[in-house]
């Protein structure tokens, strides 16, 4: 018999240990389950490339990046529409009256934000404005200067895909909430359902300087700290929090919320969430490979990521720093990798790229729903 036929987990710890040894990343941890049920979960590596780094375990701290439009922005609007706040067809102008949004903006649906299909660029270098302003006059110029930027194609023409939205669907959170988004998400979503870890900011809490995180690097802003400081350029000028980056959170955690929607989806009692909320924001929009929120495998960023067996029936998302997940509806495979790949070099994307759909494919088959040999990374 087989290794992997006495242990169909041991091609995940090893892919791990390989995506190490090859330079994909330096820090990994992944929790894979059926149905809500976690099977296996693993960390390989060190935190940084320092020669004393900490091992990498299954509390290391990951920046979540673009995890953050799916498990807090788009969360706290399941929230607040379950809530009767909001609707998906609710307009920016309805919630947001302040003088700076654009008239151009007013009518731009949430529906169309959180589908990237509102028209807005993909990214813009606002901290390079923030940082210049007084420190007295940078909280909320992150949402001003998003609204103020020029559309770029028609609203519902097309999907690009754009941070910008959900720096918008941040203000309309905050203002329905009536609270930031970090403390709304943390006291009605993550600490009800029992995630104490998972959230803005970690290391500004009490005992954050407790936890171990994955380094990342200073980026686009030379001598900025690459441990537990948020990667992402516009959300650290920006403070931390920010409606398309700034969450953080181990594997495990991410992969106790992911089973909190797979089970309200199916119609089970999970926390704060409704099913009805959870199954609309989990539909893809016809023609724009995306759900209110969430990406699917036939997504422009995410095509082939999860690999050739999760079902078109999957929701996921990719993060800038070398995370992701992926929940299959139909099977109820879910697979959450969380990597550092950044602190190895921002600009090669080619390692990630080739790791994630042979680590996902790994994953089926160690969960009995493909036979083909198992894969290997070299």
């Amino acid at each position: 018999m087989s290794d992997n036929a006495a242990d169909p987990w041991s091609s995940l710890a090893r892919l791990l240990e390989e995506g190490v040894q090859q330079g994909v990343y330096t820090a990994a941890a992944a929790a894979v389950g059926l149905k809500g049920e976690k099977l296996w979960e693993g960390a390989a590596g060190r935190v940084s490339r320092e020669p004393d780094a900490a091992a990498a375990a299954l509390d290391t701290v990951f920046d979540l990046a673009s995890l953050t439009k799916p498990l807090a922005t788009a969360l706290a609007l399941m929230l607040l529409e379950a809530q009767g706040r909001i609707t998906l067809e609710t307009t920016l102008g309805e919630v947001l009256r302040e003088k700076w949004l654009p008239p151009e903006k007013r009518a731009l649906t949430l529906l169309s934000l959180l589908a990237h299909q509102a028209g807005l660029p993909a990214w813009r270098p606002f901290y390079e404005t923030i940082l210049a302003a007084p420190e007295a006059e940078r909280r909320g110029l992150l949402r001003r200067l998003a609204a103020a930027a020029a559309l770029e194609y028609l609203p519902g023409s097309r999907t690009l895909y754009s941070d910008l939205g959900y720096l918008l669907l941040q203000a309309v959170v905050e203002t329905a909430a009536g609270r930031d988004l970090d403390s709304f998400c943390r006291r009605e979503i993550y600490l009800p359902l029992g995630l104490e870890v998972l959230g803005f900011c970690p290391r500004r809490r009490p005992g954050g300087d407790m936890l171990s995180f994955a380094a990342t690097e200073p980026g686009l802003i030379p001598g900025r700290a690459a441990l537990g400081e948020v990667h992402d350029e516009n959300a650290w000028a920006a403070g931390g929090v920010a409606g398309h980056a700034g969450l953080f959170g181990t594997a495990g955690e991410v992969f106790q919320l992911l089973s909190a929607l797979y089970r309200t989806y199916q119609g089970e009692a999970a926390g704060p969430l409704v099913p009805a909320v959870v199954r609309a924001f989990l539909t893809p929009i016809p023609g724009g490979g995306r759900t209110p929120g969430f990406d699917t495998p036939g997504g422009e960023l995410s095509q082939r990521s999860a690999g050739r067996f999760f079902s078109v029936r999957s929701v996921g998302h990719l993060g800038f720093t070398g995370v992701s997940f992926w929940l299959d509806l139909d099977t109820g495979q879910m697979v959450v990798l969380l990597t550092n790949r950044v602190h190895l070099g921002r600009e090669d994307k080619a390692g990630i790229q080739r790791f994630r759909p042979l680590f996902h494919e790994a994953a089926s088959r160690a969960l009995g729903l493909d036979q083909s040999p198992v894969a290997s990374c070299q």
